[in-house]
Order: structure tokens, then C-alpha cells, then sequence
């Protein structure tokens, strides 16, 4: 035992120590001088790293960032991640590097990013299903309420009811009358399974009382082909894949979500408009980080989000697409997802949808 372990156990209540001569007290006061001097070292050497790797609002970003899209490359999610990544790389001089991770319907890179450090430069870029998801699946390899911190809001896009040029109804009435005429025998495409598209298609089924057979694509590009095609009845599909086929004569639109009329389709009404009510809900892009990241990197990371959502390129690039341009704040968002999550679990409950993952 050494001369400090020896002192430590005399100085136990059962071996209390007592220095019989100056030389002992000398000894013994030094030993604990210098246990104390080391325990306040430990402590301050820790704190101190701490500090240096807790990522702050001023240093921040001082690396790389990286932006996870759950999505194969190409897609629209895709784009958009590479869109506002060049813009932060602009603005903060440092690379921001988009990774795709696709993989159980999204679901895989999701579950991933809640893993990855809670820092600030570990992003995922996502679509508004994953919000309400835990609503269709019994079982999800993430939580969105517990395991991401809101960061902003992209755009917002609005979906519609199609029917080609020469269905026999103009509208949305004489769509509903024709349906209930003909139970079963109408079909709807959408974009899959527990998509927007599926939901407010059963949401008619409901609000309407018809009976329109439910037909899923894996996609918008095969559920356009079969609309114009005649293989099946009705597509909700999104504003930017309707309004080109609107302008060329081939589909009509007969209602639109959301509260507001979308812009690129301005004639057509919405399904307020038209009395029904349940497709006030809309869809949007959005950007989540792992859980605890700090609030002043997130307010940074927001900040400098709805900068380059907002750019006179991108909001007008966007646009063209069908999308409003938004840039939120941490706090907004995580409103927006807390109401889109209470009113589609709500319809979805009432349509009775469950889906195994």
C-alpha cells in the first residue's frame, strides 16, 4: 500500500489518524494537498472538453454538415437536400454532404439518423408522412416525437382528385352522384399505401358515402400513366404532376387540399370550398435533427434553412413545381407536426387504415 492509500485509511472513522509530531502533520497535510490538487484538475480537465465538443451558436459549423435523405437519388427530396446544401455551403463556407440512405420506405435512414450525434451536423431531410406514421404501423424503428428536434419547414404542396378529359362529371358533385350510382365499381390510384393519397381517398369513401376501390402505385409516374390510360377511374395526385396535364387538356381537376387555392391550379376549388371538410391538411418537406441537439445550434441551423428556402432562385425554382416556400422556425414546426399528427390520426382511425410494416 503507498504512502496515500496509507494516509486515506488511517483517516477512515475505524483508523482515525492523529500526527503525533510536526513531521507527521507536515506529511500528512501535503498528501491531502495533493489528492485535492488532482481531484480539481480531473474535474476541470473534464468540464473543459466537455466545452470544447458541446457545439455552440458562435463556432457552429466549424465541419462538414451532413443532410440525410431516406430516398433513392433523384427524387424530389433529393434535389431539394442538394438545393439548400449548396445554399449553407454559400453562406457558412462549409461543406454540407448529402447522403442517401433508402430503405424501408423511408423508415431506415430515419432510424439511423436518431443514432448519430446530437451536434448539429447530422441532419435528415424528410417527407410529412413520417409524422403521422406511427398512426398506420404498429411497430416503427424510430420515434418522431421522442428521438428528433424539429429545424424547419421546407414547402408545403397540396394533392387533388383527377379524372381524365372525358369522364362523364365536371365536378366534384356530379363525381359523387356518378360514384354512388355505381358502388364498387370506381377505382382511385395513389401513391402507395399510407400515403396523403390513400387517406383522403378513404376520407371521401367516408365523407361522401361512395365506394371507390383503392389502387396503390409506387409513385406519381405510373399512377399518371394508368389516369390518362382509362385503367383506372380517378388519381390523387400531386399539384406539379397536375397542372401540366391540366394545361394540355388531358385531365380535370375536381378539388384540391389545403385552405387556400393552390396557385398553379387557381381555377379549381378546394374540397372546403366544396363543403366537404377533413382535407384541410397538407403535405411538406421538411428537416429533423437527433434528439437534445442544442437550441441555439438548431436556431442557426433554421435561420440559415429558411434563408435559402426563401432565395428569389429557389422559392421560384419551387414554385414552378407546385410548391410554397416556407423556412420555419424550430418552434413553428414543431407545431405544424403536432397538429398534422393529431388531424390524420384521427382519419386515419376513422378509415380504419393499418398497415404491417
Amino acid at each position: 500500500m503507498n504512502a496515500n492509500a496509507i494516509a486515506l485509511a488511517r483517516c477512515s472513522p475505524e483508523h482515525a489518524f492523529k500526527p503525533q509530531t510536526e513531521t507527521e502533520m507536515r506529511d500528512f497535510w501535503q498528501r491531502w494537498l495533493a489528492l485535492g490538487v488532482g481531484l480539481v484538475f480531473m474535474f476541470w480537465g473534464g468540464w473543459a472538453q466537455a466545452q470544447a465538443q458541446a457545439p455552440t451558436a458562435a463556432t457552429f459549423p466549424n465541419k462538414n454538415i451532413r443532410i440525410v435523405v431516406p430516398y433513392t437519388p433523384g427524387g424530389t427530396t433529393d434535389v431539394m437536400a442538394r438545393n439548400i446544401g449548396q445554399k449553407l455551403t454559400e453562406y457558412w463556407g462549409q461543406p454540407v454532404i448529402v447522403e442517401n440512405r433508402p430503405g424501408a420506405g423511408g423508415w431506415l435512414g430515419l432510424s439511423q439518423v436518431a443514432k448519430m450525434p446530437a451536434d448539429g451536423y447530422n441532419l435528415v431531410l424528410t417527407i410529412s408522412n413520417a409524422i403521422y406514421a406511427k398512426s398506420l404501423y404498429s411497430k416503427l424503428p424510430f420515434d418522431i416525437d421522442t428521438e428528433f428536434e424539429p429545424v424547419s419547414m421546407l414547402t408545403r404542396s397540396t394533392i387533388g382528385l383527377a379524372v381524365p378529359a372525358n369522364f362523364p362529371a365536371n365536378n366534384l358533385d356530379e363525381f359523387i352522384a356518378h360514384a354512388r350510382k355505381n358502388p364498387g365499381k370506381l377505382s382511385y390510384g395513389s401513391f402507395g399505401q399510407g400515403t396523403t393519397a390513400h387517406i383522403f381517398g378513404e376520407s371521401l369513401n367516408l365523407a361522401a358515402k361512395v365506394d371507390l376501390v383503392h389502387a396503390a402505385y409506387k409513385g406519381a409516374a405510373p399512377l399518371t400513366q394508368d389516369l390518362l390510360g382509362g385503367q383506372i377511374s380517378a388519381a390523387w395526385l400531386d399539384a406539379a404532376s397536375l397542372a401540366p396535364m391540366v394545361q394540355a387538356g388531358k385531365i380535370k381537376v375536381l378539388g384540391m387540399t389545403g385552405t387556400q387555392r393552390t396557385p398553379s391550379l387557381p381555377a379549381v376549388p378546394t374540397f372546403a370550398e366544396l363543403g366537404l371538410k377533413g382535407f384541410e391538411p397538407v403535405g411538406f418537406f421538411l428537416v429533423l435533427a437527433p434528439a437534445g441537439t442544442p437550441k441555439d445550434v438548431l436556431a442557426k441551423l433554421s435561420g440559415g434553412i429558411a434563408r435559402a428556402v426563401k432565395s428569389n432562385d429557389l422559392s421560384t425554382k419551387w414554385r414552378e413545381l407546385g410548391l410554397e416556400a416556407v423556412g420555419s422556425t424550430p418552434e413553428e414546426l414543431g407545431q405544424e407536426m403536432k397538429s398534422l399528427a393529431n388531424t390524420m390520426d384521427r382519419a386515419i382511425k376513422a378509415a380504419k387504415i393499418q398497415l404491417d410494416n
